[in-house]
Parts: structure tokens; C-alpha cells; sequence
């Protein structure tokens, strides 16, 4: 309980100090099991966010139609380019209705900023449906055990030095918390 008070806190220092007023942070108390929804990559194969094993996965759900979205793009390709060695990896999910090829996808991305994100398709929406995401953009917080940590929404400004130091911090308190339990349950 204590770590999920630090969390909180930090969260709302983040939102405060960078002027997110837009952005909500909602951190859970504890990790919470993750459907096992699928979402597709290039070559039509079926992902699910607990096939991701890095110590946090940010997993940005999306639209082209969403202007907070679009401006958030270069940001986060900043965002993953600066994190990826620090064991963070971002995707981005959008709905398969809106692309008709993979090139345009490639070329929108290109476009606005983001050509290193790796993207992936939510078919029928049935992700975002069975992930219960309403608002978009939506980042969820995947630690590394496959379990949602919290989600963002609305636009940040991730490739602030600042946000990645909060980033990096929430993501070494979730994997201590993890090695907490494990001991925890070992006692046990």
C-alpha cells in the first residue's frame, strides 16, 4: 500500500509539474490481470500485451482521427528512442478500419514523427473493447510479470527529461514491488 501512496503521489507531482492538466494518470492500487485480447502485427500475426517481456510496456492505444493522438507521436518516438536500453518499450495500437495497407500506416507515421514506433492493428476493436478504453490516446502500463499497472490518458509531453526520469522511477518501483511479492510469497 505504501508503494501505490509513492505512486500516487508521483503521479500527481508529474500531472502538476508538467502542465498534463489533460493527461489523467490512474495508477492501480494493485497490478490487475490482463485479458488475454489479441491485436495484430504486419504479417497478420496475434499479440497480446503479456507477450511483451520488458520490465514496462507502454502500449499507446490510438487514432488518426484523435488530435491529442497525433500530437503525442513525436513525442513518444522521442520517448521510446531515449528508454529503449532502460527497459522500456512503447507500442502503439490502433484500429484496423482505418488503414487500408500497411504502407499507409508506415507513411502516416513517417509523416507525423513517429517511424520507429512499432504499430500494431486492433481488429473490430475488439481490444480496446475488452481493455474498457473509452478516451484515446490511452497508454497501459504493463509491468514485467504481464499485469496492467495503471493507464495514462490524454497528451504528454513524453520526451520531457523529466517525464522519462518519472517514467524510469515508475518502472524500477513496479519491478521492486514484484520482487517484494515474490519474496513475499516464497515466505509463504
Amino acid at each position: 500500500m505504501k508503494k501505490f501512496f509513492s505512486r500516487v503521489v508521483l503521479a500527481l507531482l508529474f500531472a502538476l509539474q508538467f502542465g498534463v492538466a489533460e493527461a489523467k494518470i490512474n495508477m492501480f492500487p494493485e497490478p490487475r490481470y490482463i485479458p488475454p485480447l489479441n491485436f495484430y502485427g504486419d504479417s497478420g500475426k496475434a499479440y497480446k500485451l503479456t507477450d511483451f517481456k520488458e520490465d514496462l510496456l507502454m502500449a499507446m492505444v490510438w487514432s488518426k482521427s484523435c488530435g491529442p493522438c497525433l500530437e503525442d507521436m513525436r513525442y513518444l518516438n522521442s520517448f521510446a528512442k531515449k528508454t529503449a536500453d532502460k527497459g522500456i518499450k512503447v507500442i502503439l495500437i490502433s484500429p484496423e478500419k482505418e488503414w487500408r495497407t500497411i504502407d499507409e500506416r508506415r507513411n502516416f507515421l513517417r509523416k507525423i514523427g513517429a517511424p520507429n514506433l512499432v504499430s500494431y492493428l486492433d481488429k473490430k476493436a475488439t481490444f480496446r473493447d475488452g481493455m474498457g478504453i473509452m478516451v484515446t490516446p490511452t497508454v497501459i502500463l504493463v509491468n514485467k510479470a504481464g499485469e496492467e499497472a495503471g493507464q495514462i490518458t490524454g497528451a504528454v509531453r513524453w520526451d520531457d527529461e523529466e517525464v522519462i526520469e518519472y517514467m524510469v522511477k515508475l518502472k524500477d518501483d513496479l519491478l521492486q514491488e514484484l520482487q517484494e511479492r515474490k519474496t513475499a510469497n516464497k515466505k509463504n
